[in-house]
């Protein structure tokens, strides 16, 4: 039976995204569709999305927080928050097949977009790099296949 659920749902198609920041790092987005549950009339999905963001900070970024007092694990610091322009971005996207109980095929999409990126450089992470907040969303759409 878990074949048969796992079955219903296949990726066809998937690309990471990116924003490059002021500061001149870069954030690695991905976005995946875990599961698809359909709501009655008319016909609606509940899309069941996870995503995660990567941020790579400029060597310069690097710099600018080498002497900087560690962050406290687990929380985020309230102080020295500064916004940063989004250069240039690209959504990330996964596609999937989703076949309902009466055997139509739907194409569901997730995308993610970042909207806005901050930096704290009054701290550093246990890696030695700035802390870096991006705010994305991720839209939802489908439509029936043949």
């Amino acid at each position: 039976m878990s074949q048969l659920l796992l079955d219903k749902l296949k990726v066809k198609d998937y690309k990471r995204g990116y924003v490059k920041l002021s500061d001149d790092s870069i954030a690695i987005l991905r976005v995946s569709i875990v599961d698809v549950k359909p709501i009655q009339t008319p016909l609606q999905f509940d899309v069941i999305t996870i995503g995660g963001i990567s941020v790579i900070p400029s060597e310069d970024a690097r710099k600018e927080v080498k002497d900087k007092p560690l962050a406290e694990p687990g929380k985020l610091p309230t102080g020295g928050w500064s916004l940063l322009d989004i250069v240039e971005k690209q959504s990330a996207y996964e596609e999937v097949e989703y076949i309902i109980d009466t055997n139509e095929k739907y194409l569901i999409r997730a995308e993610m977009e970042p909207l806005m990126a901050s930096k704290n450089s009054n701290y550093r992470n246990q890696k030695g790099e700035p802390i870096y907040i991006i705010n994305a969303v991720t839209k939802t759409s489908w439509r029936k296949v043949e």
